[in-house]
């Protein structure tokens, strides 16, 4: 008579993997990994640096909450989208501040080559131009005694960039007539009746009587001319052929037209189109 044991089986053992498999596997779970890791949105710095002067209105200038608003960082935006890159993915450096230059060379630099010393500086080219405007006049809405810059050789004047009025006018009139200061200060000095005119870009004087509603009227009439651009630090001619190319779509798709309304205001009426001329240059090095 059989008797059945009490004791259950012994289960197999489980199937060892061999260890060759294991570890390929195991390489191919880390590469996958360090790709999630690296993909753009998982952490990574900013990857483009844009140089801007945040001190402009209308053009730059930092929001309450600390970042940035205006017409060249809607260009700024519109052509770093173009090239590929994210909003999260744009660092904007003040160019102004000291530690900027501790930040390492932007990739782009928003601003004048005509002022090259103080934007566009090391710069190796220049895009297309995004804007073309020039030194023009801010002054009360009710006095009409200033209408062009013939006007100012008996007025008090403040401007951030004093050297077009003293070259024409001379060191003896800036001494009695001109005060030096940015553009912000000069408006509250023109509102508080200590100057009776303000000079500097008509792009920032737009910007600035778009925030003083009423109150300042734009002359229009510049005495000087001043493209801005965008200067690229690396990249030679291809990233500046992508850089036009960004730019052109934007004046085409008609996004440059709504930044100029939406920023600019006034001035929008005096650039009813993008400039159109091909202007590259190579600045001068900064002395």
């Amino acid at each position: 008579m059989l008797r059945m044991s009490s004791t259950p089986p012994v289960a197999p053992p489980p199937f060892a993997r061999p260890a060759g498999r294991v570890r390929a596997r195991l390489a191919a779970a880390a590469l996958a990994l360090a790709a999630a890791t690296a993909a753009p949105g998982c952490g990574q710095a900013p990857a483009l640096a844009v140089g801007v002067r945040p001190d402009r209105p209308g053009l730059a200038e930092r929001t309450p909450g600390g970042g940035y608003r205006g017409f060249e960082i809607a260009i700024a935006g519109y052509v770093a989208r173009r090239l590929g890159y994210r909003d999260d993915q744009v660092r904007y450096v003040d160019l102004g501040r000291p530690a900027a230059s501790g930040q390492g060379r932007p990739d782009l630099v928003m601003g004048t080559p005509s002022a090259g010393r103080g934007t566009l500086a090391g710069s190796a080219t220049v895009s297309r131009p995004y804007l073309v405007s020039g030194q023009d006049i801010l002054a009360a809405s009710g006095d009409l005694s200033i209408r062009a810059v013939g006007d100012l050789t008996q007025k008090r004047v403040c401007s951030s960039s004093p050297g077009p009025l003293v070259a024409r006018f001379g060191t003896a009139w800036q001494r009695v007539f001109m005060i030096s200061s940015n553009a912000e200060d000069c408006v509250r000095m023109l509102a508080a009746r200590r100057v009776q005119a303000v000079t500097d870009d008509a792009a920032v004087l737009a910007g600035l009587a778009a925030a003083w509603p009423g109150r300042f009227r734009l002359v229009g009439s510049p005495f000087t001319r001043d493209s801005h651009a965008i200067g690229l630090g690396r990249g030679g001619d291809d990233l500046r052929g992508r850089v036009d190319d960004a730019l052109r779509a934007m004046f085409e798709d008609g996004t440059w037209r709504g930044a100029m309304i939406d920023h600019l205001g006034s001035l929008a009426a005096n650039h009813p189109s993008p400039p159109d001329s091909a202007y590259h240059t190579t600045p001068p090095s900064p002395r």
